[in-house]
């Protein structure tokens, strides 16, 4: 979350994604948001050894169900954290940028909905921030945080048969 919030803060104070988030459209907004947390979704699943392959013929159906579990899990956290960002970088915009300094910058008079489009953008470039960012976070304070205590025993147990029966 603190690159993240590094990220965004400096979409805030970069001029030029002011007037790229003026010249775009929603629909290229909507898209790179989904962009954004597509990545930072894989990048967690990924880089944190949260993706199960199937060992035998008999887990590919669990690997399947506990990879979609994973995701949907995953995917709501990076979805409530880009939320929570864009929250806090329109505050932050707020609070920094004089409407009339913004107004000038874009060439017509900025109102809330000015703001709010430049909150976006600059939230997007924080969640690719936040997700390098994440990639410092210690692997297994990561799974604790994204299985349950009896979902690590459970695959515990389903490595350790699985290292006495083999492949």
């Amino acid at each position: 979350m603190a690159g993240a919030l590094a990220g965004a803060a400096f979409g805030i104070f970069y001029s030029s994604i002011w007037e790229l988030s003026d010249a775009s459209g929603i629909a290229r907004l909507a898209l790179v948001t989904v962009l954004s947390t597509s990545a930072m979704t894989a990048w967690l699943v990924l880089t944190n050894g949260l993706w199960e392959c199937p060992t035998g013929r008999n887990s590919r159906r669990f690997s399947r169900l506990h990879n979609m579990a994973t995701l949907l899990t995953v995917s709501t956290g990076v979805a409530i954290m880009f939320m929570l960002l864009c929250a806090a970088t329109l505050l932050g915009a707020c609070v920094v940028i004089p409407t009339s300094y913004l107004s000038s910058k874009l060439g017509h008079s900025a109102g809330l909905s000015d703001f709010v489009t430049l909150a976006w953008p600059a939230a997007c470039l924080g969640t690719l921030a936040g997700a390098l960012g994440s990639g410092l976070a210690d692997e297994g304070a990561v799974r604790r945080a994204a299985f349950s205590h009896r979902e690590r025993e459970r695959q515990d147990r389903r490595a350790a048969t699985d290292d006495r029966t083999g492949p």
